[in-house]
């Protein structure tokens, strides 16, 4: 229980309560100025209205007048309740009451409340009246002249027991709805807040479980509501690449360990034999270990671009770019060393949007493409590279060969790291191509795609695509003129 009054989602709802009773004091203010205040108000204008209208009538048709309209008024039924005493001797003369209530003398005049039992003095129908009813009134005093001592004392009043008697029940009606407010929001924050805790104690239990060793944890999603199905998708988006990115070092070191065992022997046994050689023999094993030495560094450099296009550290600064003017210069510079491979590079372009990304990075992708097809195309004889839109206005990058292709079953493992398809490994390469093109293509959120040329055929070729998608805001096409 102590667990969870300290969970946030429960201080929101305490927080929750606190604004709810803000809010219902303060429509209970409106409220009661908008009815009661305004009521106090026109009574009170009533009264003043009746009294102004008495001194008139006193005024112009003298004391009997006076007299007659306020003992006709007595037998009013209306909530009005009238007196009229005798200024010298106080003695009742007319009126509703039998006597002037306490709190009028002390008033002045002005406005007082009192309570009064019934209407004993009205006769028609003494059964119906109720006793300790309460009312407000005035008094004042009429004088014959200006100077003169008063004669009469006169009390006007109103009967307000059924305005009370509604401010009590929206007073009561208030306290329910704050406590039934607060019930509710109590409940519910509880509710919440185990909900939460469940979700939370399920995140917390796949974080242990992988802090064990387990990398194939994964927090079920479904059952936390949109905000933490959200974080829970970005959790295991973010398990997904530490899982990739372990998987690939194990790798990594796995096959340094496998495939950088024999050029380290062969590199041995060279110096080995240098040293006990001389002359042209002595400078052909150094030339030949120097040559195995390069191609290990090639194969560290590559390695190391992995790791940092996989961990983001050069994919960073990124800006528009258009990638039918990168294909265009790839290709060109590559066109010399697809002729003397014997393959004719084609290039056919079309007007593209522009992409975000790293213009080096997509360079390397499109230029480690020409080199597998060139490498591995054996017995083809043409390489194309396309650019164009595709069906959803992204970018669509595509390398095809007419050489022997990729079995289907195997595309998936030419994108690992090391992956190679033939045993005996006597092509130059170090099997990373496919798999520095994968890290680009994600880093660019880029779908990589490997697929058939010509599938009918037994030579079925490769396809190598990568389509890379276009910056929302950027309406306006990159004008590249078509090129064949």
């Amino acid at each position: 229980m102590r667990r969870l009054l300290n969970t946030t989602s429960f201080r929101v709802a305490i927080l929750n309560i606190v604004l709810f009773g803000a809010a219902v004091l303060i429509l209970g203010w409106i409220v009661y100025n908008a009815t009661f205040r305004n009521a106090e108000r026109d009574t009170e204008a009533l009264i003043d209205q009746e009294i102004t209208l008495l001194a008139k009538l006193y005024a112009t048709e003298g004391a009997g007048t006076l007299r007659t309209a306020i003992g006709q008024r007595t037998f009013w039924q209306d909530d009005s309740i009238y007196m009229l005493l005798g200024a010298q001797t106080g003695a009742r003369l007319e009126g509703d009451l039998s006597s002037l209530p306490e709190k009028a003398l002390e008033a002045g005049e002005r406005l007082f409340e009192f309570e009064y039992d019934g209407r004993p003095i009205d006769a028609t129908n003494p059964a119906t009246q109720e006793a300790n009813r309460k009312a407000v009134g005035k008094i004042v005093r009429f004088r014959p002249a200006e100077g003169e001592d008063p004669r009469f004392i006169i009390m006007v009043a109103r009967d307000i027991t059924i305005r009370e008697v509604l401010r009590e029940r929206l007073f009561d009606a208030m306290k329910i709805v704050g406590l039934a407010a607060i019930g509710l929001a109590l409940i519910l924050g509880a509710a919440f807040g185990s909900s939460l805790m469940r979700q939370v104690e399920t995140i917390n239990k796949t974080a242990r479980a992988i802090r064990a060793g387990d990398l194939s944890q994964r927090i079920k999603l479904g059952n936390g509501g949109a905000e933490l199905d959200e974080l829970a998708q970005n959790l295991n988006d973010m398990l997904d690449q530490i899982e990739r990115l372990m998987t690939g070092m194990k790798e990594v070191s796995d096959n340094i360990a496998h495939d950088l065992r024999s050029p380290l022997t062969r590199i041995r046994n060279r110096l080995t034999v240098a040293l006990d050689s001389d002359g042209r023999a002595k400078d052909q094993e150094l030339a030949a270990t120097l040559d195995e030495a390069e191609r290990m560094i090639a194969t560290f450099n590559e390695l190391l671009s992995i790791a940092r296009i996989e961990s983001g550290e050069v994919t960073g600064k990124k800006e528009p770019v258009n990638v039918a003017e990168i294909a265009e210069e790839v290709t060109e510079l590559y066109e010399p060393a697809a002729n003397d491979s014997g393959f004719v590079l084609k290039l056919t372009t079309k007007p593209v949007p522009l992409v975000n990304g790293s213009r080096a990075l997509i360079s390397q992708a499109l230029a480690n493409l020409l080199d597998n097809a060139m490498k591995y195309a054996e017995g083809g004889t043409c390489i194309d590279v396309t650019v164009r839109r595709d069906r959803n206005g992204n970018v669509f990058l595509g390398v095809a060969d007419n050489g022997p292709g990729i079995p289907p079953e195997h595309h998936d493992h030419v994108l690992q790291r090391y992956a190679r398809l033939e045993e005996s490994r006597t092509t130059t390469g170090n099997g990373l191509g496919l798999s520095l093109v994968s890290a680009i293509a994600r880093a660019h959120n880029a779908v990589l795609t490997l697929g058939a040329t010509h599938p009918e055929r037994e030579k079925r070729g490769l396809q190598v695509v990568i389509r890379f998608p276009r910056i929302p805001a950027m309406a306006k096409i990159a004008q590249n003129p078509a090129k064949t």
